[in-house]
């Protein structure tokens, strides 16, 4: 069975509708390949996913196409097999809330929010250590594909363009996210000089050097009429 999660996680997201109820048709012992892009939501939700994965008597394998982050990475955890494209990210943090009222019920929220927080550092144990995924947890952590494998939090990196991630609930840092992998594979800006390291004297010398060279060839070929270079000396030393 092939699926793909995306957007956030919550109940009324349609690829997590059309995963749970693939999920009740599917053979107990039939392999899944899961594809996962998401920013989060509902922490319940994804230790519920998580488990559901793991719990499967088939071979589950979780492809991360742009970001896993939060209640997302969660799922991943309950996959036999983690990828991830090169150019992904997988985001760890602490569960956290938007809670209301008066000191008896913040100090209560304060209380269940760590008891939640038990919940997500059990779901990344099976794979790293607790005080490695506590620390992880605990400065909300952003892994590129490589440091996620250096971890252990994955399997393996594939090489694929990350896909761009959608979010109502996150917008603001989905765009961020977004931007981050825009500007990545967005066309690399010519070099000039001074970035490539070529100090002022070389390049004066590179382009006398140059201007014999063409003055030498000009020369070998007295019945033809000149001909200009087609870029000027100063671009073509800026390219290269």
């Amino acid at each position: 069975m092939k699926h793909k999660i995306k957007g956030d996680i919550i109940n009324w997201n349609s690829s997590i509708w059309d995963f749970n109820n693939r999920m009740r048709a599917i053979k107990e012992d039939e392999d899944i390949e899961l594809e996962i892009n998401s920013y989060g939501g509902d922490v319940f939700l994804g230790i519920d996913l998580c488990n559901t994965l793991r719990s499967h008597k088939g071979n589950v394998t979780v492809t991360i196409t742009g970001l896993a982050a939060s209640a997302a990475s969660i799922i991943c955890m309950g996959a036999d097999k983690i990828k991830a494209y090169s150019n992904t990210q997988m985001m760890v943090h602490n569960a956290w809330t938007v809670v209301a009222g008066n000191a008896k019920e913040l100090r209560k929220a304060a209380d269940d929010l760590e008891s939640i927080g038990e919940s997500v550092l059990a779901s990344y144990t099976h794979r790293i250590d607790a005080d490695t995924a506590k620390k992880l947890l605990d400065e909300e952590t952003y892994l590129s594909a490589s440091k996620a494998l250096e971890q252990g939090l994955i399997d393996e990196i594939i090489d694929a363009e990350p896909e761009e991630v959608e979010s109502e609930i996150f917008e603001n840092k989905a765009k961020a996210f977004n931007n981050k992998i825009t500007a990545a594979v967005a066309p690399k800006q010519p070099i000039s000089a001074s970035a490539s390291g070529i100090d002022e004297n070389t390049l004066k010398q590179m382009f006398a050097e140059l201007k014999i060279e063409i003055k030498n060839e000009i020369k070998k070929e007295p019945d033809q009429d000149p001909v200009e270079p087609k870029q000027n000396l100063s671009t073509l030393f800026l390219h290269l």
